[in-house]
Parts: structure tokens; sequence; C-alpha cells
């Protein structure tokens, strides 16, 4: 194969290395395999959740399409762990510390070994974060393969319906077999989870990047059309070789900032806030929660999919997916990015625009199903909500930001002033919910759940219960150093920074402080003391007051992974990474 460009990275290690040869030929390599552009195929297969379950063919496809345009793929594979599994148990601290380790891995992978090229294969929440982590920072040519989306389950159950309904059950208000028989349907294929949570999400921006092939993001799993993309995605990769097109060419700042755009307009998971920053920092851009929060106050959400909307992501690939929603949005996109197809973005939409099959072989399983595309992914001039609903709030609670999803929060709640209810745990603050002791108007407060106190875990459980309840959803808030799951909905503020074991103000909360939440004027702030408003520099007096007596916790793991995690972590704002 003709080459275009500097040698092949493989060939060059050859001829330093020459056990490699060897090593290779006795894994049934032949002595033609060894000339050829090595494709690394690193996928997150495994057997921890539905999302992963599938990759075995898809890699088998990626493989063919290597080897017909004439690459020899390496295999490897380094599996995830499941959010949804792990949820509510000490297996969450370990949940986001494990998108830097599978993107270490992914590394060690691509350059340990003389690999020219790769090709990832992923679909859930800390995955694709991690293998957009491990495409930038290796700079070889690369293209991400977005594992798709489950089957909507009957009646529209989705798997995080769970947490509500199982809180009922323990109250007593719900039928044991109601919650047994959802369970039982709520994941009827693989493919990620079928709301626009962290996986979907993270498909989403995939594509918006430019790092997967137009159109590849959320295709239901089940269809052959997603192992028709992996055997493409195998082929375009050999071709990115030849033309020595790298990731940093294409992960600009005006990349992104589509990605921001996409992520607005599908109300992406918050979890985003988290990964973006620190993929972008491997690029060598700089990348803000600001600019989350200045770009969502521009951009309408289009998408109508849960979990706050109403159809599942299914229908959101049937009725275009990612370029349905660049098209409505096409003059607030950077369209001479460049992409994985070699192109830019206004060209691959150009292509698509005059391709009379692109949207006519999604859309016609709309047609069976009786729904307008526009119903799913809504024009312009009748969005699903007004900007993209991700506000970044500041303040003495939190000097380095916090989130919200605000589109998701009942409008009532957007300006509130409550007591605060002082949670050390999650476990304290979800005990007091299900035995239903909180009042009203409180501002639960959850602290030293941050990356460094305890890996940020999703506080899930109890913002599904807050958010299923119809007066505390639109009365009470939640304000964390941890994490949400991308498919929070409700009055939930968090990624508070800096974090409660580094001192940050949230440590200095007591019972009854008044916070207030002000989403117009993007504010979070310790308003009053002991119930009572107080001028600004008498909270202030207080908080220095309980800072002098303030003493700092250990950190709760020890040992392990998470040890290291406690003594490294950048804050939330930063992405809450370990480089």
């Amino acid at each position: 194969m003709e080459q275009a460009g500097p040698p092949l990275r493989s060939q060059r290690l050859r001829l330093v290395n020459h056990q490699g040869d060897a090593l290779r030929l006795g894994m049934n390599w032949t002595e033609e395999d060894l000339a050829k552009p090595q494709v690394l195929v690193d996928s997150a297969y495994g057997m921890g959740h539905p999302g992963t379950f599938h990759f075995r063919e898809l890699v088998e496809e990626v493989s063919n399409g290597v080897y017909e345009a004439g690459g020899k793929p390496g295999v490897f594979a380094v599996s995830d762990i499941c959010d949804g599994v792990v949820q509510a148990t000490d297996g969450m601290s370990y949940s986001l510390i494990s998108r830097d380790i599978m993107a270490a891995m992914v590394e060690i992978h691509a350059l340990g070994h003389p690999h020219d090229g790769m090709v990832l294969v992923s679909g859930n929440d800390k995955s694709v974060p991690a293998h957009l982590l491990a495409i930038a920072r290796c700079d070889l040519p690369a293209i991400h393969l977005p594992g798709g989306t489950q089957l909507n389950a009957p009646d529209y159950v989705t798997s995080n319906k769970m947490w509500e309904m199982g809180a009922a059950v323990e109250r007593g208000e719900l039928p044991r077999e109601d919650l047994e028989s959802a369970q039982r349907g709520a994941c009827p294929t693989c493919g990620a989870c079928q709301f626009m949570g962290s996986a979907s999400t993270g498909q989403v921006l995939a594509e918006a990047l430019g790092l997967a092939l137009p159109g590849s993001a959320l295709v239901p799993a089940p269809l052959t059309k997603l192992l028709r993309y992996a055997r493409a995605t195998g082929k375009q990769l050999v071709s990115l070789i030849q033309q020595d097109l790298r990731p940093r060419a294409i992960l600009t700042r005006e990349a992104f900032e589509n990605a921001i755009v996409l992520h607005a307009a599908v109300g992406g998971s918050t979890n985003s806030l988290l990964h973006i920053p620190p993929i972008a920092r491997e690029a060598g851009v700089e990348v803000t929660i600001d600019d989350f929060d200045r770009i969502h106050r521009r951009v309408p959400v289009l998408a109508n999919v849960k979990t706050t909307g109403r159809y599942p992501v299914e229908y959101f690939w049937y009725a275009g997916g990612v370029p349905a929603v660049m098209l409505e949005l096409r003059d607030l996109l950077h369209l001479d990015c460049l992409t994985v197809t070699g192109k830019t973005l206004g060209e691959n939409l150009e292509e698509i625009e005059n391709n009379p099959f692109f949207f006519a072989e999604r859309r016609g399983y709309l047609n069976n199903l009786k729904i307008d595309k526009d119903e799913i992914i809504r024009p312009r001039s009748d969005p699903f909500a007004m900007d993209g609903g991700v506000a970044i709030l500041y303040g003495n609670l939190a000097p380095d930001g916090a989130m919200i999803k605000t589109f998701s929060v009942p409008k009532e709640m957007h300006i509130h002033t409550g007591p605060a209810r002082v949670f050390e745990h999650e476990d304290d603050a979800i005990h007091a919910l299900l035995q239903r002791e909180l009042t009203p108007g409180d501002v639960m407060v959850i602290r030293y759940e941050g990356p460094r106190a305890n890996g940020m875990p999703e506080m899930y459980f109890a913002a599904a219960i807050l958010s299923s309840d119809p007066v505390l959803n639109t009365t009470t808030a939640i304000v964390t150093d941890g994490r949400y799951s991308g498919a929070m909905r409700g009055p939930c503020i968090g990624h508070v920074a800096p974090e409660a074991i580094d001192g940050g103000p949230i440590a200095l909360v007591a019972e009854d402080d008044l916070i207030e939440i002000n989403v117009p004027e993007r504010r979070l702030a310790i308003v009053g003391i002991q119930g009572e408003r107080r001028p600004a520099d008498q909270v202030e007096a207080v908080l220095a007051e309980r800072r002098r007596q303030w003493k700092p916790q250990k950190p709760r793991h020890a040992r392990g992974i998470l040890s290291l995690y406690s003594r490294v972590a950048r804050g939330a704002s930063e992405g809450a990474s370990i480089t």
C-alpha cells in the first residue's frame, strides 16, 4: 500500500525491535500482515451492562473493514463499569475514576505497541469520555464508533425508573410485583439506556466533535445498520492513516464549541461538564464550564427525548439524529471544522442533504409508529425549551462554580431561598427522603462526596426520590459537591467547587443557614444564619469564624485506586481528572 506522509510508525518501530515480528507471527500473523498499517481496535466489550455486551460483532466488522482497506487489526479490550449497576452502593465511588484509568489503558495499548491508528468502540457513561480522552492524548489517526442504543421497552419504561419505584415499594405505596414486572422489561436489548443520559450524550458528543462517522451516534443496537457503520469505520480509519489525519487537526476550539451546541440542543447530561474540559485539555485547547453557560444561553433544546422529554432516544435516531439537529442549528455551528471523513462538517451536512436515502431510511420507522419527526426533533421555530438548560452558578457557596440543569427544573424553583438541611453523606440524605423527614422549602446539602473525598459518586437515588415527589420537586432542592446521573431531573445542584474536603464553603454550611438559588442571576449563596437573612458582611464574618474552627476530614479511602484519586484529583470545575 502506498503511504502518504511520513513512514508508518509501526514500520519504524520494526526496525529497532526484531523480537516484535516473531511474537506477532506467533499469533498467526503472516509476513504480509507485518508490513501493513497496524490498527488498534480497542473496545469496552464486557459483561458489566447491556451497553457493551454486543460489541464482539462490532469489533469483528471493524476488523473486516480494516482488512478490506489493506490494514491489519489488533484487537484489545478494556471494559467499563455500569453506573446503573453500582448506583447507591460503594461501587459508585469507582465510576468517575474508571474514566481516567480506562483512558490510560487505551493509551498503553495504543502507544506501548506499534500501532499506526485506532478505532475505539464504546457507548456508555465513562467509556465514551475515556475513549475521547485517549484519542486526544495519543493523537494517532483515530475514529470513535458509538455503540448504539437499546430499543424502547414495553410502556416506555426505562431502567432509571426503578429507583422511584423501589422507593415506593419500600414505603408500601406500590406492590412489589409492579417493580419486578418493570425490571423484567426495562432493558429489552443491548445498547445504551433509552434516555439522553450520560451514555447517549457521550455518543452525540463524539459525532459532534467530528470523531465519529456522520449519523453513527445512537443507532438502535439490533439494526444491521450499526454493523455497516462498524465496517465503514474500519475502512475509513486506514484512509486516515494514509492521509496522516490526526485528532488534533480535528479537535480545535471550534470543534468543542460545536459539541457544546449539540449538548445544549439535545438537553445533554450534566456529566459532560466533567468530561469535555479534560478532553479539550489533552488536545491543547482550553474549555471551561463557563463556555457551557455561555453557549447554552443561546441554543434551544430541540430533542423531545427522555428523561425530561417524551420519547426514547431510539426515536431520536429515526428522526435524523445528530445530523438533523445540526441542520436545524447550522448557523450556530463552525462548519469549516475538519472531521474523520476527511471533509469539513459543512461538506458532510451538504452530502447528507443531497443524499435521497440518508433520512428516508431512518424516518420510515417513524411512519410505522405514526409519529412526525418534528415531534421528536423540534424545528427551531418550536423548540422543546428556549435555551440549552445548563447554568453555572457562583457565589459564596460555590466560588469555583456549581451546575444546574435548568430546563429540567420546575420554573418555581429557579429562584428559591430555604433553610439548609445538612448531610455529611448521601446515605443519610436518602434515609431522610425515604422517611419523609424533609419539609417543603428545605435545601438539602449533601457534602463530602466530591472527587477527593469519595470519588464524586452520583447522587441519583436521592435526586430520583426528590423528583418523583410532587410536593418536594417544586419546593425543595439538593446542593452537593457530588454529581448526578445523566438521567437526573428536578431541582438539583451539583459539582459545587471547591469540595468540602478541600475546605470549600460547602463544608461550613450549618443547619438552618438560608441558601439562595437564583438561576437567572447565576447565583448560589448563603444569605442567612439560623433561619434569618443577614447582610453579606455578617454572613462572611460567621463563615470566617467557622473556618477558623473547621478541621479537614480524612479522605474516606486510604488504599487502592481511590486513595490515588483522593491525593491527585482536580476539582470538579476542571473535570475531576487525575492528569
